[in-house]
């Protein structure tokens, strides 16, 4: 099927829609955080499954780069809630250290770094 502007189901809902997934795997093939864990948890599809069922997201949803390889490799062009599924998380206060420490250092500093002083070399990288 060529992915197009805009489908819809049977029922009129954009395909875009996470609860339409087929579950065929395609996502699972050009995901990073699935290839380097080989956890179905940690692919698009479990992360979908998590999604459909109205599960809690969990500490699971960090791992994922935020790459879009899912999306495009999606025939039908399935688009995973992904930064909302985080959101939520940050609301219960479920985050990564590394996480809290980057928001830290861009109140403080300006920047994810921390301090960082000419001629310094950063040692470590925070991301979410």
């Amino acid at each position: 099927m060529a992915k197009a502007e805009k489908q819809e189901t049977a029922k009129g809902e954009s395909v875009k829609d996470e609860k339409n997934c087929v579950l065929c795997g395609m996502c699972k093939t050009v995901c990073p955080s699935f290839q380097s864990t080989k956890d179905e948890k940690r692919s698009p599809r479990g992360r979908s499954q998590i999604i459909k069922k109205e599960k809690e997201p969990d500490m699971s949803f960090y791992d994922c780069t935020l790459c879009g390889a899912c999306t495009a490799s999606c025939y039908i062009d399935v688009e995973l809630p992904l930064r909302q599924q985080r959101e939520k998380l940050v609301k219960a206060g479920k985050e990564t250290e590394a996480n809290k420490k980057m928001i830290e250092n861009i109140r403080k500093h300006g920047n994810p770094f921390g301090e960082v002083k000419k001629g310094d070399k950063i040692d470590e990288l925070y991301c979410c």
